[in-house]
């Protein structure tokens, strides 16, 4: 029964552990050493969302980032329409950046979704 619990306590304690460390460091989907590489990461990771194709709602927003000491970005504002603008909060900071130049500099891009029936 001891060795049950002990375990037990273990396996809770790796699985905090592990939750901890994949908030820490998230998936990189996508990653970028110059502007360029940086606005075609984003246009390839920040896709039309599914929720917004069955709706056949088109629309856009303007996001303001910084790419922090480590090459993370922090989305600091995205305004324009809701539908979209939770969607790039998730997955703007999936993108990791390589080059230090780019570190510590504040974006604003355009992003538009336009929904293509087909």
């Amino acid at each position: 029964m001891k060795s049950i619990r002990l375990f037990s306590a273990a396996l809770i304690l790796a699985l905090v552990f592990s939750a901890d460390v994949s908030k820490a460091f998230p998936a990189i989907k996508a990653t970028a050493n110059t502007d360029k590489e940086l606005y075609t990461a984003i246009q390839q990771l920040v896709k039309f969302p599914d929720n917004c194709k069955e709706l056949g709602h088109s629309g856009s927003v303007w996001v303001t980032f910084f790419v922090d000491g480590d090459g993370w970005i922090d989305v600091y504002d995205v305004r324009g329409d809701c539908m979209f603008s939770d969607y790039v909060k998730q997955q703007l900071p999936l993108i990791s950046i390589e080059n230090p130049e780019l570190f510590g500099k504040t974006y604003q891009i355009k992003i538009s979704f336009n929904f293509i029936a087909r």
